[in-house]
């Protein structure tokens, strides 16, 4: 016997039931004597739900394919909101919180090219906000995201200098014009001439073109133009919102706290 009646999604017309009966075999699987089939009202509604169930499958294989794409390992991957633990410390709980605020704000911060700039030490879990705001952005809105760590950047650039074969232009195009871009451990590598350069060219390129991009370190504002230089200082505090992670370390604290 039905528990309630089913109706279409896209009329409102309650729907044709018929029960199918399951064979010994399903019965004993599934614990029941069979299910309940509910036919569609008419043609053009069946072809809406097609229509819808294709969407579906389509938005899924997008979603899927770009977290493929995001340059996000396996262990990153596991890295989102839900999985943060807001409660290891004060800083962590109000950096969460203005994660949250930046995701409901988001086609306003897309439009601007606002982005977040996630401040430090060693293990207080700016890296795990960072790519949490990305997978957010994958799966709720479908925006195509890149993941960079600096250092490895940088030795893809060398790489590609000493390497005649290897295109660099496509790689710092990629980098360059990412729809969203996490620029993880800036500052981590020495400061130097070349260093500085790289790093101006990409943030230069999405300050003018308004992409927004959510950077991580243990850098402070104070220490950001002497470290990167003044100009690129200056364009990654006009396009970021800064949250500061202080405290512990996060990791241990949350390992520690079994949460």
């Amino acid at each position: 016997m039905r528990l309630d009646d089913q109706v279409c999604p896209h009329c409102g017309r309650e729907l044709e039931a018929e029960f199918f009966e399951f064979p010994p075999a399903l019965k004993r699987k599934y614990g029941r004597t069979g299910e309940w089939y509910y036919h569609p009202c008419t043609p053009e509604c069946e072809r809406k739900s097609e229509q819808r169930e294709w969407e579906i499958m389509r938005r899924d294989a997008r979603v899927a394919a770009l977290r493929e794409r995001s340059g996000l390992s396996k262990r990153l991957k596991g890295y989102t909101l839900d999985s943060f633990r807001p409660m290891v410390s004060p800083n962590a709980s109000r950096a969460r919180m203005r994660v949250e605020e930046y995701l409901e704000n988001w086609e306003e911060n897309k439009e601007s090219g606002n982005g977040l700039y996630l401040c430090g030490g060693v293990g207080t879990g700016k890296t795990h906000l960072a790519v949490a705001v990305m997978i957010e952005l994958i799966k709720k809105r479908r925006v195509p995201g890149l993941f960079v760590t600096v250092p490895e950047l940088l030795d893809n650039l060398r790489g590609a200098y000493n390497d005649p074969g290897r295109d660099i232009d496509e790689w710092m195009d990629a980098v360059k014009n990412a729809d969203f871009l996490v620029l993880d451990d800036l500052g981590a590598e020495k400061p130097n001439a070349w260093v500085r350069e790289r790093i101006f060219v990409i943030v230069n390129h999405r300050y003018r073109e308004a992409l927004p991009t959510v950077f991580t370190s243990n850098i402070g504002p104070k220490d950001l133009a002497e470290q990167l230089s003044e100009r690129t200082a200056s364009r990654i505090i006009a396009m970021c919102d800064w949250i500061a992670l202080e405290g512990g370390d996060y990791r241990e604290t949350a390992v520690r706290e079994g949460r």
